[in-house]
């Protein structure tokens, strides 16, 4: 458990740094809309995402796998 911890802090800490090395901003299409953001921005909104997913998709397995067995 401590080593997920950390593994995460590592990669949430890589992250970071990229995502402030783009600054710069960039245009969105999505689907009918358009935005413009700057690039950490998105970067950190995706990866937010991802993890929401994730955790999400993760604990429906879960649970999965307990009521199976």
């Amino acid at each position: 458990m401590k080593i997920k911890l950390i593994f995460g802090l590592i990669l949430l800490g890589l992250v970071a740094v990229v995502a402030l090395q783009n600054a710069e901003i960039v245009t969105v299409q999505f689907l009918l809309w358009q935005f413009s953001l700057p690039r950490a921005l998105m970067i950190l909104g995706s990866m937010g995402v991802g993890l929401i997913a994730g955790l999400i998709f993760g604990t429906f397995s879960r649970g999965r796998s307990r009521v199976a067995k």
